[in-house]
């Protein structure tokens, strides 16, 4: 069955979303890690909520952000699911402050592109300059 492209847009919102609501709670609470166990479910969860929106993407999509790992997103989904009593929390924690925030402003940046009213959504002080967001969603010819 083919792939709705709307809803494969709001897939990508939830990505965005789900990265800056972590980035938002790190920046609070981030310190806290270690002795917060509701905080470090709470970003698990939300990376939880990007692996399953990036497993229902099209190929299409996810050839159109060539930069981000995929494969690894959705395995780490599946980890944080099915494999939770064996989460290393120091790899949670990276994912979380390093591959998340990489990730999200090349995800708006194709939100901008196919669905500027979804994107705007997120503030348009985050809108790139347009060459940005051709080379950034696989449009330079």
């Amino acid at each position: 069955m083919p792939r709705d492209p709307q809803r494969e847009l709001l897939y990508l919102a939830d990505i965005v979303e789900s990265a800056r609501t972590v980035a938002r709670w790190l920046a609070e609470r981030g310190a806290q890690w270690d002795d917060d166990e509701i905080l470090r479910n709470a970003v698990l969860r939300q990376l939880s909520v990007v692996g399953e929106a990036a497993s229902c993407l099209s190929d299409d999509v996810r050839r159109r952000l060539p930069g981000i790992p995929w494969r690894e997103i959705r395995g780490f989904r599946n980890i944080a699911v099915h494999a939770y009593f064996s989460l290393d929390w120091d790899v949670v924690h990276e994912v979380a402050t390093v591959n998340l925030p990489d990730m999200a402003p090349k995800v708006l940046a194709l939100l901008w592109v196919e669905a500027p009213t979804i994107a705007a959504k997120f503030g348009s002080d985050d809108r790139p300059d347009e060459t940005v967001s051709e080379t950034a969603v696989g449009r330079d010819e």
